[in-house]
């Protein structure tokens, strides 16, 4: 029975990070939306014939740049993010949240025939989107003659022949979406467009490395969030414990209100709370075992 229950909890728990994993499944959402075919199934099932290609049969250029927190991913991102979410894959791994953001379930959705290890994936005003892969195998399952749109150097690969509007540029990491957001992106890698600046302020006050999950958000008319801006970070520590940090910048009143509110008491609910305000961003960083912090992130419901 106790097996059970703790089963129970455990997927309760990962109700917290379900939002994002709903987030970064819009993207293929969205691609395949705006594709030319309204044909329902994916084209890794359809019969067409896939190859294996190495990345270092693909001519052209690759993408190289870190890919280690969501910092790096915005620096590869166009200007005007309006919310982003990093995973690492790997480090999901012996925590609650294999089950959710697991690499082999990346290569499934994506049909590289190859493991995803980290993700990211950005996405902007008007609805496009786009994302990041790393995948360390360095190959990818593409349908046989397989189109390629030559851009800056890059060959940009139509993932499915025509069937939706999905196509990727090769690298580390890889990028996937739409064709024209997928040449955005070449342009921000060849220094001919900006890349997405907005978050440096409250991502100065982040600890960019070691995290599980990241996310950014900003105030829209589509986005009801109690601030301009808000970061969440997730890490697991040596011992077994996890921290997890959210920032706010320019936040509503209630924001440091509730925040003070539970923090009076937190010892009795075995977390333990260290807030900052630098300026005009608050931080709050909590620290217990991975029930507890789902409780009180529940708690805080900021």
């Amino acid at each position: 029975m106790k097996r059970k229950d703790s089963a129970t909890k455990n997927q309760k728990y990962l109700a917290i990070f379900l939002a994002a994993t709903m987030f970064l499944s819009a993207f293929m959402i969205y691609f395949t939306a705006t594709g030319n075919n309204d044909n329902d199934v994916p084209t890794s099932e359809t019969g067409e014939d896939f190859m294996t290609v190495p990345f270092s049969q693909i001519p052209g250029k690759h993408v190289q740049h870190d890919f280690n927190s969501i910092a790096d991913g915005l620096e590869m991102s166009p200007e005007g993010v309006t919310n982003a979410v990093y995973v690492d894959l790997q480090k999901t791994e012996g925590t609650p949240l294999e089950s959710v953001f697991n690499s082999q379930t990346m290569n499934v959705s994506f049909s590289y025939g190859a493991d995803v290890t980290k993700r990211y994936g950005a996405s902007y005003a008007d609805e496009s989107g786009f994302e990041l892969h790393q995948i360390p195998e360095q190959k990818i399952e593409m349908p046989l003659d397989t189109q390629a749109m030559p851009y800056e150097g890059y060959q940009i690969l139509d993932r499915t022949n025509g069937t939706y509007n999905i196509w990727n540029v090769v690298g580390s990491p890889s990028i996937i979406g739409p064709i024209q957001t997928v040449a955005n992106v070449v342009n921000v890698l060849e220094g001919n467009a900006t890349a997405s600046s907005e978050y440096d302020q409250i991502l100065s006050q982040a600890d960019p490395e070691g995290n599980i999950y990241q996310e950014v958000v900003k105030r829209t008319n589509s986005t009801d969030i109690p601030a301009e801006q808000y970061y969440k970070d997730l890490k697991k520590l040596d011992d077994g414990s996890y921290v997890q940090t959210a920032i706010y910048l320019n936040p509503e009143p209630e924001v440091n209100e509730k925040i003070a509110a539970y923090q009076a008491n937190s010892s009795e609910r075995g977390v333990a709370y260290n807030v900052t305000t630098p300026g005009n961003i608050t931080k709050l960083v909590i620290s217990s075992d991975f029930e507890r912090l789902y409780n009180e992130s529940t708690l805080l419901s900021i």
